[in-house]
């Protein structure tokens, strides 16, 4: 059974992901100034992950709209709310994949099935909207979320302990 900071760190970022889908540039302070503390009580290894993680969401979402498939309402690219989405988002799944280290099949199909569902019901929040038919858009999504969710994890893997002979 996890730790009840486990299921409140969990529930917590839901409510941060709702927070920042529902207010977006309401609270954009708000979201800024939350992911650069969550980015300064990372643990100084993690960090490099943490940026890694961000960089390559950020840069996953640039290309979903520089491709046509999505826009951000009242925005041309990626939004600030979203960019700091990305850094809170990218903080919290690198600690919380150390607590529950799942196999790389669950982590493509946890990406595949999580990263379009966040992306839906954000259209249904009325933060993006969809350019291109959503078989297209949530189909590469699935693939996009599939690849980066094992990839980012992947720094954060268990340390092996090294068994010693006396």
């Amino acid at each position: 059974m996890k730790s009840l900071r486990f299921w409140l760190l969990a529930a917590g970022f839901d409510l941060w992901w709702t927070l920042a889908v529902w207010g977006r540039e309401s609270v954009e302070i708000l979201l800024v100034i939350g992911a650069l503390l969550m980015l300064y009580f990372t643990p100084a290894a993690r960090r490099k992950w943490v940026i890694f993680a961000f960089v390559i969401g950020v840069a996953m979402d640039s290309l979903w709209c520089a491709s046509g498939l999505l826009a951000f309402e009242q925005s041309q690219g990626v939004p600030v709310w979203m960019v700091a989405l990305w850094l809170s988002f990218s903080a919290w799944w690198l600690w919380f994949y150390q607590q529950i280290s799942l196999r790389w099949p669950w982590l493509i199909l946890l990406g595949a099935v999580s990263g379009p569902l966040a992306y839906y019901i954000g259209m249904r929040f009325d933060a993006m909207y969809l350019l291109a038919p959503p078989w297209q858009v949530f189909s590469l999504m699935a693939v996009g979320w599939a690849c980066f969710l094992p990839l980012i994890s992947y720094g954060v893997r268990q340390p092996h302990v090294s068994k010693r002979s006396p």
